[in-house]
């Protein structure tokens, strides 16, 4: 190997040794190679599972909202990797030429009982379209009871996600690419690929009589999961890294990588086999969570803190996986200063400004929103989006405080960075649960003074940390935790609950414009009395487990700060309602918390009234509209 005297001019990774700017260009190109398999289109399959609480409420709150009679009864998730790799590509194509991101919502579509695996296993057929009353595309309706009508008695269809680009000024359908028909409350969508099935449902109503039976889709939808999927399955685990471990001692261990092909329980089992072997002293209490992704890893709890020198050793002595004797890495789960982030999801580490709960002790990256700008264009509010959202955000008036609002203008944020890092989390749930992330649109109110920083950096979900006076950057704000990060030398002292955070250290959103509205504060006020508001409505990704009871004590789950961390503990801290506590395994599967609203049957102070959503990575929501509305 040189000694970098010389630039290497003809041995292109061919050395032995390769010089260095070799070695460092092979890596990258075998980085860039696995990047495009991994983002390259998946073999035609689907699978089919059924919807968990969460997403089962979500449907049937949209079923009602959009003027449904009668209820969704049950629900399917459609996931299909390769009708969804057309959908993004499509959508990156409507975004280069709108120059913004485009627009989205969600359509009803029915089908006869027959057509229905057929359409989620290969999507629309342009070629078998009929009737087009209204123009040239799939029809999609706003009002599920429009979509009733073509289930020729059946008593399933299907929730589909919708991207929109450029509307068509004729229902000839070739000057753009949808159609919006606002008598019927029709979409029309010319181009397979901006149409996403996500759901099927089955539905009860009041107007329909008997049913048409179809014993294959009945079969498929009987099974827990149905999948004609090639998976690509991955048997091999990457080089051990090195442990760098430089803390003292630490009360929490990541270890891996362990094998994707072998089962959660069995390598649970494993991990507490090995601490019985090599440190019986740890192995009491043990709280081993095995986390998914391309690669599994175990992320350990333990009773008591854990010297460096035997973690170290750790690193040198076998485990037995799954009947193979082979050796894993074992490090602090809390970092090292001198250690680059393993913990780096889409940007963001959350323990980067925990000191006290799950605190990240690593070396971190500048924020990479620090330079990211955004743009407000806006919506027509007569179109298809702009009515969704506008008829949405009425519902629920008038609002707490018998305020009428009126909407003046709806905005989408365009902001490149933000959508990016979006996107590299979108990726990463794909990744982590095997399917495609579900989307819904929630709001967020707040201050209206520090909107435009939202809209430069997202949502960020809270420290664990008091604002201290003292601090230059959190101080004199009136804030009850601290906007440093946890190397701050003034914020230092751990945040108590003061009837805050009920649900958690998270981004707290709803699904009612009611509900974030009490939360909006500091408007313009304008000189005939009115009082000028913005709320953001945001795009939230992932699986939601659905919480439906109350809190045992005030600041039962005041510390959480992600959903993992409830764990095993949330029946010490849920007394449920109606209803029994989420397992174990509903936990580890899901990406946010979804806390149902028990109306008449709320405790004050336990329990909530209406629905509230808690997410904890700030790019799993995405600012997406800004709506200003006067009361």
């Amino acid at each position: 190997q040189g000694d970098g005297a010389r630039k290497c001019f003809t041995c292109q990774g061919s050395g032995v040794p390769p010089c260095e700017p070799c070695i460092e260009m092979n890596k990258q190109s075998r980085m860039q190679q696995a990047h495009q398999r991994e983002q390259g289109p998946h073999p035609p399959g689907v699978s089919i599972s059924k919807c968990g609480d969460g997403e089962l409420s979500t449907l049937q709150s949209l079923w009602s909202d959009r003027g449904g009679s009668g209820a969704v009864e049950a629900a399917w998730i459609v996931d299909n990797p390769l009708l969804a790799h057309f959908y993004h590509e499509r959508r990156k194509d409507l975004k280069s030429e709108l120059r913004r991101e485009p627009d989205e919502l969600q359509g009803f579509h029915g089908t006869r009982p027959d057509s229905v695996l057929s359409i989620a296993q290969t999507g629309f057929d342009a070629g078998r379209r009929s009737g087009q009353a209204f123009g040239a595309g799939e029809y999609f309706a706003k009002n599920p009871s429009v979509s009733e009508g073509y289930c020729h008695g059946g008593r399933y269809m299907f929730v589909c996600r919708l991207c929109l680009g450029h509307q068509s000024s004729t229902s000839a359908n070739k000057d753009g690419d949808h159609i919006w028909v606002p008598d019927q409350q029709y979409y029309v969508i010319s181009q397979p690929d901006q149409i996403l099935p996500q759901y099927i449902i089955r539905f009860c109503s009041y107007s329909s009589y008997g049913e048409v039976p179809s014993p294959e889709l009945s079969r498929a939808l009987s099974l827990p999961w149905w999948s004609t999927k090639i998976e690509r399955q991955v048997t091999h685990v990457p080089a051990n890294r090195p442990c760098v471990m430089s803390m003292p001692s630490t009360n929490a261990l990541w270890m891996g990588y362990l094998h994707a092909n072998v089962e959660d329980r069995q390598l649970e089992a494993d991990i507490r086999a090995f601490f019985a072997t090599h440190a019986p002293k740890f192995a009491p209490g043990l709280r081993v969570h095995i986390a998914s992704g391309k690669y599994k890893k175990a992320h350990v709890q333990l009773q008591e803190a854990i010297p460096k020198d035997l973690v170290h050793r750790l690193n040198r002595l076998p485990i037995l996986e799954a009947g193979t004797e082979r050796r894993i890495c074992v490090d602090d789960a809390h970092g090292s200063p001198e250690q680059e982030c393993p913990r780096w999801i889409a940007g963001f580490c959350r323990g980067r400004n925990l000191r006290f709960t799950h605190s990240c002790w690593c070396k971190h990256k500048d924020r990479p929103t620090e330079k990211a700008i955004y743009r407000l264009v806006e919506v027509d509010l007569w179109g298809a989006k702009g009515t969704e959202i506008m008829d949405k955000f009425m519902q629920s008036t008038p609002f707490h405080d018998g305020g009428h609002p009126y909407v003046v203008a709806i905005h989408a944020v365009q902001n490149d960075t933000l959508a990016k890092l979006h996107e590299e989390y979108r990726a990463y749930l794909r990744n982590k649960n095997k399917e495609e992330p579900s989307v819904r649109e929630l709001y967020h109110g707040t201050n209206n003074k520090i909107v435009d920083v939202l809209f430069k950096h997202g949502l960020q979900p809270p420290s664990d940390v008091q604002a201290s006076d003292r601090c230059p950057v959190s101080g004199g704000k009136g804030l009850c935790t601290s906007l440093c990060n946890n190397d701050c030398k003034h914020c230092v002292e751990r945040h108590y609950w003061d009837k805050c955070h009920m649900f958690g250290l998270g981004i707290y959103l709803a699904d009612l414009s009611q509900k974030s509205h009490r939360y909006c504060s500091q408007p313009e006020l304008l000189p005939n009395g009115r009082r000028r508001f913005r709320m953001v409505l945001c795009s939230v990704l992932g699986r939601a487990l659905e919480v439906a009871g109350h809190l045992k004590y005030k600041e039962a789950m005041h510390d959480v700060c992600n959903v993992r961390a409830v764990g095993d503990e949330l029946k010490d801290m849920i007394e449920p309602h109606c209803c029994s506590v989420p397992s174990k395994h509903a936990v580890e599967g899901a990406d946010l918390l979804a806390v149902k609203g028990l109306g008449g049957a709320v405790r004050p102070g336990y329990s909530v009234v209406n629905s509230e959503y808690i997410a904890y990575h700030p790019y799993q929501c995405l600012p997406k509209y800004q709506i200003t509305y006067e009361v």
